[in-house]
């Protein structure tokens, strides 16, 4: 007997349609070596459920087939023939609600895990209602710019548009998660289907009997979805990039004039300390001539002082003289 190779093994790499198998393995302990993109798909766990459920339940009526849960299990590895998978396929209701679907998966993961508490993991609110898992993006924090110089004001800003840039990023990032996970939440879906097309070929004889005009019209309308968000996702791609690039080449210019601005403003202080020290050494002149004039005041009232007593010494002469006449 061929022996049992675990989906979810550490020795193997996870293939793309085993995503789910690695993902509920990731999400409930079993896998520390997933790649990067199934700890993505882990984080949204219950929405990639719900997608899945919901592409399968493609009319809308709120259930599948035991025969389209008992297909998804051969898609994602865990067939009827294994021991393990015992308890994931007894007692199935001919008409599966997401309730059961969800159950049925996690239960098996979980006991696999030996996690009994979470077993009993179920979503919040009414049976059909959509499971979104909000995830919150650590944002950086942002220093308020002191009341200072001119460059300080210019850096918080260009630190504003990185910040604004990189908020864009998380934007674009997350909505390539989403599609990431919608797209292989799909390929389950359309697999299961064609795994359903190929059995009722054998079973016919080659002849499609089953609703042939449901059948088409079904991979109809899916392939028609597909397109259509294919398209709202490049669009939206394009003008994220036409954004990101016009805010790059903003940038660019920004930087341009700010180091034109700065090579001016070096310029022009270079000028202020030339003058600054022409005005100093005339400023050095000035009082060395002041000083010098100062000095010859100094002279010149010392020898007005001397004018005087000449004077005086004259006026006695001139009596001397007057009194030998």
């Amino acid at each position: 007997m061929e022996l049992f190779e675990d989906p979810y093994c550490q020795s193997r790499p996870a293939r793309r349609t085993q995503w789910l198998v690695s993902a509920l393995a990731f999400h409930y302990g079993l896998d520390k070596g997933v790649e990067n993109e199934i700890i993505v798909l882990a984080t949204g766990l219950d929405q990639y459920l719900q997608e899945i459920f919901h592409h399968l339940d493609w009319q809308g009526i709120g259930t599948i087939s035991k025969s389209e849960f008992r297909t998804l299990c051969e898609v994602l590895g865990l067939e009827p023939g294994q021991e393990e998978c015992a308890g994931l396929l007894d007692d199935l209701p001919d008409e599966i609600n997401f309730r059961t679907f969800h159950g049925k998966l996690c239960e098996y993961f979980s006991t696999k895990s030996g996690c009994q508490t979470r077993t009993g993991r179920l979503p919040v609110g009414k049976e059909n209602e959509h499971i979104e898992t909000q995830i919150r993006l650590r944002r950086p924090l942002r220093r308020r710019p002191s009341p200072g110089s001119r460059g300080s004001q210019q850096e918080a800003a260009a630190l504003q548009r990185l910040e604004d840039e990189n908020s864009s990023l998380r934007e674009l990032v997350e909505d390539m998660r989403v599609a990431l996970q919608s797209s292989d939440a799909r390929s389950l879906a359309l697999q299961v289907g064609l795994r359903k097309c190929h059995a009722s070929h054998t079973k016919d004889g080659g002849c499609i009997m089953f609703n042939t005009h449901v059948v088409s019209q079904r991979y109809m309308i899916m392939t028609q979805s597909v397109l259509r968000e294919v398209d709202l996702i490049q669009s939206s791609r394009d003008d994220q990039l036409e954004e990101m690039m016009r805010m790059n080449n903003d940038l660019e210019d920004e930087l341009s004039r700010s180091q034109k601005a700065l090579l001016y403003l070096e310029n022009c202080n270079e000028q202020l300390r030339r003058e600054q020290t022409e005005m100093r050494r005339k400023a050095e002149e000035a009082r060395q001539a002041v000083l010098k004039c100062f000095g010859k005041v100094k002279d010149l009232e010392e020898k007005s002082n001397k004018a005087v007593l000449l004077q005086l010494h004259i006026k006695e002469l001139d009596m001397e003289l007057q009194h030998y006449r």
